[in-house]
Order: C-alpha cells, then sequence, then structure tokens
C-alpha cells in the first residue's frame, strides 16, 4: 500500500506544480486513481483526491495544503524545471505559457540565486520583448530553452539521481554564468545600448 507520508516529497511537488500550472487538476486526479487501481488497500488521501472532480483546482490545492500543513515552501524546484521543458519542448506549452508558470514556480519551489535571476531574467526579457522595449521573442525563446534543458534529466519520480543531477546543472550553470560575465567585460556597451539595460546580468 502506497503511504502518503512516504511520498512527502512527491506530494509537494505535485502541489507545487498545481499551484503554478505546471500540473493540471485532471492529471493530478488520473495520478491518484493510478494508485488506487494500483493497491489493494489504497489509503484514504488518494480515494479523496480521485473523488476531488466536481471541485476546482483551488480545491484541490487546498487539499493538498491542508494535509501537508506547511507555511512555507520548501520544494526542490529542478523536478518541476525537467517537467516543464518536456511540456515545451512537446509544444504542450507556447513561450507564454512557459514563462509564466516558469515565474510562478519561482514562488512556489526552492532554487539557487543563480536560477532565480535566470528566472526574473526569462521573464522580464519576454514582457519587454512582447511590449516592443527591447529584445526579439527569438532571443527570449532560444534563453528559456537553454535554461530549461540543464533540467532535462530531471523527473518526479527520478530522485535517486537528483544528487548526481544537481552536480551537473550546476556546473552548467557557472559555465553559462562566466561566459555572460566574460561577454559584458569585452562589449560593456554593446549590453547597455543594444541588449539590456544596464542593471541587468543576464
Amino acid at each position: 500500500m502506497t503511504n502518503p507520508k512516504d511520498i512527502l516529497t512527491t506530494l509537494h511537488l505535485i502541489r507545487a506544480g498545481l499551484a503554478s500550472g505546471l500540473l493540471s487538476k485532471e492529471e493530478v486526479i488520473a495520478w491518484a486513481d493510478k494508485i488506487i487501481s494500483k493497491d489493494e488497500q489504497p489509503d484514504i488521501f488518494f480515494i479523496d483526491i480521485a473523488l476531488l472532480n466536481s471541485k476546482s483546482t483551488k480545491e484541490v490545492l487546498y487539499y493538498f495544503s491542508d494535509y501537508l500543513n506547511f507555511e512555507k515552501p520548501v520544494v526542490p524546484g529542478r523536478p518541476l524545471l525537467g517537467l516543464l521543458y518536456k511540456q515545451f519542448k512537446n509544444q504542450q506549452l507556447n513561450l507564454e505559457q512557459t514563462v509564466r508558470i516558469l515565474f510562478r514556480l519561482n514562488f512556489e519551489a526552492i532554487f539557487t540565486d543563480k536560477e532565480e535571476s535566470y528566472i526574473y531574467s526569462i521573464d522580464n526579457d519576454f514582457d519587454c520583448a512582447k511590449d516592443n522595449i527591447y529584445g526579439k521573442m527569438e532571443d527570449v525563446e532560444k534563453e528559456t530553452d537553454k535554461f530549461l534543458s540543464f533540467y532535462k534529466d530531471y523527473s518526479i519520480n527520478n530522485f535517486d539521481h537528483w544528487n548526481d543531477l544537481d552536480k551537473i546543472v550546476e556546473e552548467n550553470i557557472e559555465k553559462d554564468y562566466q561566459l555572460h560575465k566574460q561577454q559584458i567585460e569585452i562589449y560593456p556597451q554593446t549590453f547597455v545600448n543594444e541588449s539590456k539595460p544596464w542593471w541587468k546580468f543576464w
């Protein structure tokens, strides 16, 4: 029997995915149904979720939040970025949907300072390109794809590999960080006048 207390990390990830719009109510209910069909005596937690089909997403979210009973999210964000990358690459989400979910995830999960900078930069670049202030949507799409591709091997279920994947991601982000830093140092005027405001790093 699947004990929900044994998969609290997964429950936190599902709650964060639901709150950010990355997961739909239907996907969460289908996940619970799968556990019910597999377990001979499924826990009441999963049965209750399966019966929430007529409820709103907000009510399903409240059920998760009430069960988890937490005040501040302590959810690792990288598995959620792995899921977001797959949906983006499979064209389940367009660029605007992807950027909006990415921004909301920043409030639902834990990221490093560099990751947060990247997320805020992508969100800002999208808005500026959309409003014709500076930049092109094609460039925003490339940056979004590049950033999310760092997390392509993560999934909610492969937590045994997260530590190894973390090392690879941190190396990739640091390399990209140093590359941007070098470009700004070599071509500072280009970044000020033609690309991004002077206060932007990414």
